[in-house]
This record gives structure tokens, C-alpha cells and sequence, in this order.
């Protein structure tokens, strides 16, 4: 039943799936109440400073752009991959490019924040070369197979993080883009990186750094903003270069950063249900 709706849904017009996200930040919202108490206690230890007023705006905020993107990612199970270049636009996707012509695969390291996938899909159409997404496959075999052939109409190969190194090495011989989502939380039996992040004491999976030192590629934060409802820019800031010293966290650190300014730009447009600070420090030693 929920494979024939969310196939149903993404042949639906945008315009028509944005008017849908009234209702469904309703019932998310109001009545299943879904990850609340989650995003409550992120913002608040996020942002101190705010009274309850503001944080509740912020919240509300937050979940209607919720709603927008998971609609809008649905949109893209079924959109004509050209349909995307109203949507998503480049401000200098030529330092992107300036390193993939001297045959140099270059990692895109992005945050859960405003329109992910669209970027990455949008990114696999104007770079003009293979991109390899690093994703987590879904529970739901058939949710898988969606996302795979969804990728694949946009350029995409997915890499499932699991196997990652393996296939990374595989593919070392072409000249490609790499995009990983890094701000996920570490699971507490994986090595994490510890540092302060949104006044919290915040662990980051080594992932990011690990491909980096590992296969000697340049890293470039792809840096998404809203410019309207259904509409995003993407800009490039180089993050980290080789030559790396392994025995230090300074790529980590520049994501967290990077992420951190992100957020404070814009924060209804980050991940906020996400269970990003689920454990403690103490429980990963």
C-alpha cells in the first residue's frame, strides 16, 4: 500500500505535492507528533539563548520545510532529470570542475540541510561526470530498489556505506565525484571524532576524513540554501586538500564547521528530528 502511494505521489506536479505539505505538517505534527520530543530537545540545547516562544517558531518552521523536502524527494522518483535546473542552481561549480579536468576525483561533503538529495542529483547532471553517492540503504527492499533507479536516471551510482572502501577502490581508476552526507551519528561501536557542536559535546563519524587520507582526494563543502519554496543554490567551499596528516582530525573539525555555520544561517532548514545527540560521550569510551 505505501509502495503504490509514494509512487503514486511522485507523479504528482510539484505545485500540487507543496499543497499537500499543509496537511501532512499537520498530521506529522499535531497528531502522530513524529520525533518531537526529538527536535524539541535539539533546539533547545541548540539555541539557549531562545525563549520558548522562538524555539516553538523555530520548530513549526522546521517541520513545514520537513514536509516540503520529503515531498520534494519524492517528486524526484519520477522527475525528468533536466526538470531539476529550475529547481537547483550552481554559483561556481567551475572549482568543481577545474579539478575534475585535471583528472582529480574530488569528495563533496554535505549535511542533512535544506534539499540534499536534490543538490546531489542536480550536481550528477551539470558536472558532466560519473558521481558516486555514499548512502545507507533503506530496511524496505523495495524502497531500495526505488532510490536505486531513481539515482541511476540522474547519473548517480550509489555505493551503500558498508562496502564503500571496497568499491571506491574498484572505481579508483576513473575520474569521478564522490557526495557523502557526514553528519550522521556514529553508531556507539564506531570510532567517532568528539567536539563541540551547537553547545554540545557532538561525535562525527571518521568516514569523511578516513576516504580522504585513504584515496588522497580534495574535499569540497557543497553549501545548500533555500531560495524559495521548491528552490535551491549550491556553492562550493574547499575544505580540505592533500597532503593529510593521519594522525589528526582537522577535516573533521572544518565539517563541523562548516555544518555549524550552515545551521546558524538557516536553522529551520537543518535535520532537526534527527537523534543526533542520542548518546553520551561516556557510553562511546
Amino acid at each position: 500500500m505505501f509502495k503504490f502511494l509514494l509512487k503514486s505521489l511522485a507523479y504528482l506536479p510539484l505545485p500540487i505535492l507543496h499543497g499537500l505539505s499543509g496537511p501532512l505538517y499537520l498530521l506529522l505534527f499535531y497528531i502522530l507528533r513524529f520525533r518531537r520530543k526529538v527536535a524539541e530537545n535539539n533546539i533547545r540545547n541548540s539555541f539557549p539563548e531562545l525563549d520558548a516562544t522562538e524555539r516553538m517558531a523555530l520548530l513549526k518552521n522546521h517541520y513545514r520545510r520537513l514536509c516540503d523536502v520529503a515531498l520534494e524527494t519524492t517528486r524526484s522518483l519520477a522527475m525528468a532529470p533536466t526538470a531539476l535546473e529550475r529547481h537547483v542552481s550552481f554559483t561556481n561549480l567551475g572549482v568543481i570542475q577545474q579539478a575534475l579536468q585535471q583528472n582529480q576525483t574530488v569528495l563533496l561533503a554535505m549535511a542533512h540541510h535544506c534539499n540534499p538529495v536534490w543538490a546531489v542529483l542536480a550536481a550528477g547532471q551539470k558536472l558532466g561526470t560519473p558521481v558516486d553517492g555514499i548512502y545507507k540503504p533503506p530496511h524496505l527492499a523495495w524502497l531500495d530498489e526505488l532510490t536505486l533507479k531513481s539515482l541511476s536516471r540522474f547519473n548517480i551510482t550509489p555505493v551503500p556505506a558498508k562496502t564503500c572502501v571496497s568499491t571506491l577502490l574498484q572505481r579508483s581508476a576513473s575520474t569521478r565525484a564522490v557526495a557523502i552526507v557526514a553528519d550522521q551519528a556514529p553508531r556507539r561501536s564506531d570510532k567517532a571524532y568528539w567536539t563541540r557542536f551547537m553547545h554540545q559535546d557532538t561525535p562525527f563519524y571518521l568516514g569523511l576524513e578516513k576516504i580522504a587520507q585513504l584515496f588522497k582526494y580534495p574535499i569540497f563543502f557543497m553549501d545548500i540554501k533555500r531560495t524559495g519554496r521548491g528552490h535551491y543554490e549550491a556553492s562550493f567551499k574547499p575544505l580540505a586538500e592533500p597532503p593529510y596528516d593521519k594522525h589528526s582530525h582537522a577535516i573533521s573539525e572544518s565539517f563541523a564547521r562548516a555544518v555549524e555555520q550552515q545551521i546558524l544561517r538557516s536553522p529551520q532548514d537543518w535535520l532537526w528530528t534527527h537523534r543526533r545527540w542520542k548518546r553520551a560521550k561516556s557510553l562511546y569510551d
